[in-house]
């Protein structure tokens, strides 16, 4: 029954281990009286919902409609979308039954520029990392837009919106609303969830690019989900199972696809594949002369999971870096864990950036300098009470039953529970 400012917490060791602790709250900006763990221990949650089931439905592709949605509020956001789409604007956007044409590439200084011109967002990061994307990953129930937002009030500079079922988006009304308020000027994101990427999975070219082109004047990029491992991938026909159907020829097409009818760049968010680097260091290559913009390497075969899951390949994404790093941006994924391993990987792997999952989870505040060796590997950050009342005040000014939270109240307890 104390306040919550009365409330304090020891500081805890989560480089390698998961520490799990119990509070029982009663959030100010909630009725509701329960038990909140602010981090997911070993992610039996996502274990077995890391994928949404795959679209069986034969109701006809079209887009639901947005007469119910409320009218366009004026925006202040308008001129920083503007500013990030302008250089997209330059190339003509073709429609989607147009020949094929041939993919545009976009600068290579693209992702910096971008992380340039909203730098002032983070004026506590070090010079050396002012322009190194610190990336908050996908993730199924977990990267909603409240959870993204209290990333970026700690140093994470890049979000991706949770991964989005292109098929269902298109042709079920209630999955799009939970996602995005289409429509509306930003999506119905707020200003300061910029730059942000959107994922999506498919595998039929048509149905993504449909899918995406209702969103890409209110994100800064798309990306197609090539890293689940999960079986329910396998059946959907995306994911990490996506970079071997035939031979990769179909994920290349669907890049070059995408990449000639978009006005933003698109990314892929990769696994290696099992049959080993060189082989995945082929297939990347090719994904870049399809157009790729951008690659993300999950240093990881679809077979490193649960149990199995081991360390990520450093030196495997160094390969990539080396192969196609000075025509398009890699981010390296995997084994982060505090500050230093950022500063680590960076060094070894001379990649753009990193992406976080699991780790940012257990701690919201991953990317400022707490629980690292110039601390004594204790945590100087805000402690769980506080972001959990954090991350309850944005769940309150953005409801989870609209637009930006995937797929709603589930998110939320699966920060809080």
């Amino acid at each position: 029954s104390l306040p919550l400012n009365e409330i304090t917490i020891p500081s805890y060791h989560f480089s390698h281990s998961l520490a799990h602790l119990s509070i029982l709250i009663i959030p100010a900006c909630s009725h509701i009286l329960a038990p909140y763990h602010f981090f997911h221990s070993s992610c039996p949650f996502f274990a077995s919902s890391a994928c949404p089931s795959p679209m069986t439905s034969s109701t006809p592709l079209t887009t639901p409609s947005t007469s119910s949605q409320r009218p366009s509020q004026p925006q202040h956001h308008e001129q920083d979308h503007e500013q990030d789409h302008e250089q997209y604007r330059e190339r003509p956007s073709n429609q989607p039954h147009d020949p094929p044409a041939t993919p545009t590439e976009f600068p290579r200084t693209w992702l910096r520029s971008l992380l340039q011109r909203h730098s002032s967002n983070h004026p506590s990061l070090p010079p050396s990392l002012a322009t190194k994307a610190l990336v908050v990953a996908p993730m199924v129930d977990a990267s909603d837009l409240p959870y993204r937002l209290l990333t970026r009030r700690h140093n994470a500079n890049l979000c991706f919106t949770p991964m989005i079922h292109a098929k269902m988006f298109l042709t079920k009304p209630g999955y799009q609303k939970k996602f995005w308020k289409v429509g509306l000027d930003g999506g119905g994101t707020p200003p300061q969830d910029r730059p942000l990427i959107a994922q999506f999975c498919g595998h039929d070219k048509e149905i993504l690019l449909r899918a995406m082109k209702l969103l890409e004047r209110d994100v800064d990029g798309v990306d197609i989900n090539c890293g689940c491992p999960q079986n329910i991938a396998k059946r959907g026909r995306y994911g990490a199972y996506l970079m071997e159907e035939q031979n990769g020829d179909l994920i290349v097409d669907i890049v070059r696809h995408l990449s000639a009818n978009l006005n933003v760049p698109v990314s892929v968010k990769v696994r290696l594949l099992p049959s080993g680097v060189e082989d995945s260091l082929k297939l990347y290559e090719r994904l870049v002369d399809a157009g790729a913009a951008m690659l993300t390497i999950h240093g990881r075969n679809r077979f490193n999971r649960q149990r199995m899951t081991g360390d990520s390949d450093w030196g495997a994404i160094r390969k990539v870096v080396e192969l196609v790093g000075h025509r398009v941006p890699v981010i390296a994924n995997g084994s982060i864990s505090n500050m230093d391993d950022v500063r680590r990987c960076l060094e070894e792997t001379g990649a753009d950036g990193v992406m976080s999952s699991e780790a940012i989870l257990e701690y919201p505040a991953l990317f400022t300098e707490t629980n690292v060796e110039s601390t004594g590997w204790k945590r100087t950050g805000p402690g769980r009470v506080q972001m959990a009342q954090d991350y309850l005040d944005l769940c309150r000014e953005f409801p989870p039953d609209e637009g930006g939270q995937g797929t709603g109240m589930k998110c939320v307890r699966a920060h809080l529970h």
